[in-house]
């Protein structure tokens, strides 16, 4: 019992050093349930689907790691790696990212800050990705706004912490 105490003021002490206050409600793992980026028009686009597959982990040591996926993946005609055509690769990347790294939380703003050190895409790799986020119970919803193309876009992913088994 002494120990799990131990334990669990360690992990509110790193977690709040990594920013604020509440940022000890951000640790845990969440699963995706939506992905929906919209363009100025108010137009909606799903990149990944309308049912993507996604797992989001926010630590009490400040690291953070992504990953989200289109369900169905993409068919290919092997299950061999090396026989993928260029074709194929193209569509599983394009269906598919990733990033890790470390993260900050801005009580104060709402924001948490995404500090990749390696990325699928590369994008993301040494930028400050800042996340508007919204906790509500066990939903997370994260917001963010960029520029691509010319368009400006609103992106929002909400999430679902994941329980302990």
């Amino acid at each position: 019992m002494l120990v799990t105490l131990v334990v669990l003021a360690l992990y509110t002490a790193t977690a709040r050093s990594h920013g604020a206050p509440d940022a000890t409600a951000l640790i845990g793992s969440w699963k995706l349930v939506s992905y929906e980026d919209r363009d100025s028009s108010g137009a909606s686009v799903y990149p990944y689907g309308k049912a993507p597959a996604g797992l989001l982990i926010y630590d009490a040591t400040g690291h953070m790691a992504i990953q989200i996926m289109t369900t169905p993946p993409p068919d290919v005609a092997s299950d061999d790696w090396n026989l993928f055509t260029v074709k194929e690769k193209v569509a599983l990347y394009d269906a598919y990212t990733a990033y890790f790294g470390q993260y900050e939380v801005d009580s104060g703003r709402k924001v948490v800050i995404h500090l990749a050190e390696a990325d699928l895409s590369r994008l993301y790799i040494g930028r400050h990705e800042e996340r508007h986020y919204q906790l509500a119970g066990d939903r997370l919803i994260l917001t963010e706004t960029w520029a691509q193309s010319g368009k400006t876009w609103n992106g929002t992913r909400v999430f679902q912490r994941i329980k302990p088994r």
